[in-house]
This record gives C-alpha cells, sequence and structure tokens, in this order.
C-alpha cells in the first residue's frame, strides 16, 4: 500500500519538476528584456560621448545610418570601392582619450578584402565609399568596433575607436 509520506514526496517532486519547467522561460524572457534595454541604453550613452569628443575637438562629421560617424578630408576622383576589392590603407586607430593602438607607422600598412570581415564592421561598410587617395577619419561606436570584449589585445572591451586612414591602393577584383 502507498504510504501518505509517499504521496507527499511524490506531489513536492511534481510540484518542484513544474516549478523548474515555468521559471527559466519566464526568466529568458526577463533576461532578454533587460539586455535590449541595457543595449539601448548603452548604445545612447556612446552617442552622447562621441558627440561630445566632437564638439571638442571642433570635428565637423556626419553620421551614417547605422551609428558611425565620419568625414572625408580629401575625396578620391576615382571609382569607389566595391566588394571584393582589395584596399591598401595607412592608418592610425586610437582611442578617444588619443592612446593609439595601431598605426601602419609600426605595424605597417593594412591590407584587406572587402566583404571578408577581415576588419571592423564599420570600417567596412564606410571604406565602400571612398576610393584611392582618399583620407577620411572615422569614429567607430564599439558594436562596429570591437564590441565587449576589445580585439584581446590593445583595444579594451566597448572602446570607441577613432580611426584615421588613406586609401593608398585598391586592386579591383574581377566579377565572375
Amino acid at each position: 500500500m502507498i504510504s501518505v509520506k509517499t504521496i507527499a514526496i511524490s506531489i513536492l517532486l511534481a510540484g518542484l519538476l513544474l516549478a523548474c519547467k515555468q521559471k527559466p522561460q519566464e526568466k529568458k524572457r526577463v533576461t532578454k528584456d533587460m539586455l535590449l534595454e541595457m543595449n539601448k541604453k548603452l548604445v545612447g550613452t556612446e552617442t552622447k560621448v562621441i558627440e561630445k569628443y566632437i564638439e571638442d575637438k571642433g570635428l565637423q562629421m556626419e553620421k551614417s545610418k547605422t551609428g558611425y560617424y565620419y568625414s572625408v578630408s580629401n575625396a578620391s576622383t576615382g571609382d569607389t570601392i566595391r566588394m571584393n576589392d582589395q584596399v591598401v590603407l595607412a592608418y592610425t586607430t586610437s582611442l578617444l582619450d588619443g592612446t593609439i593602438c595601431y598605426s601602419s607607422a609600426t605595424e605597417g600598412l593594412m591590407s584587406f578584402t572587402v566583404g571578408k570581415a577581415q576588419v571592423e564592421a564599420g570600417l567596412e561598410q564606410f571604406i565602400q565609399q571612398l576610393g584611392p587617395g582618399s583620407i577620411a577619419k572615422l569614429i567607430l561606436p564599439p558594436y562596429l568596433a570591437h564590441g565587449v570584449g576589445g580585439d584581446g589585445n590593445k583595444i579594451p572591451k566597448l572602446a570607441i575607436l577613432i580611426m584615421d586612414i588613406e586609401v593608398v591602393e585598391v586592386h579591383r577584383v574581377p566579377a565572375e
């Protein structure tokens, strides 16, 4: 015969199992909503910091639809860069406080193929507005640069990057 103790333990275990199944789903929903709200606040804060930097430095910059800021001081008269082009840049990447992280003066020229995710997402987007000989300044919020992890070397987590670039060469790759 089943004892009262066995029934009580069975009910308790069933209750615990049901509670465990329901709470993680609720917790995920709350966590997702919280993360979305935190992300919105973070992007808003980053935008304010970038805009203050631009104002303090007296820069004239435009903002892209995706959130990077840019100015072109020497526009190219040639064709603009396209997907799959191989691009060579002279560059300096620094933080808002002026700390230089990387520079072609010490690291050599940067070479990459557009569309292959070999560089920061913001640089990849912006470079397609330029052509050979272009000189520009680019400010990348973390979500278009190295994000929450940094680069694991010289760029800290959640860093806003300043990139001064000059397009040295563009090698057009024929369409297939």
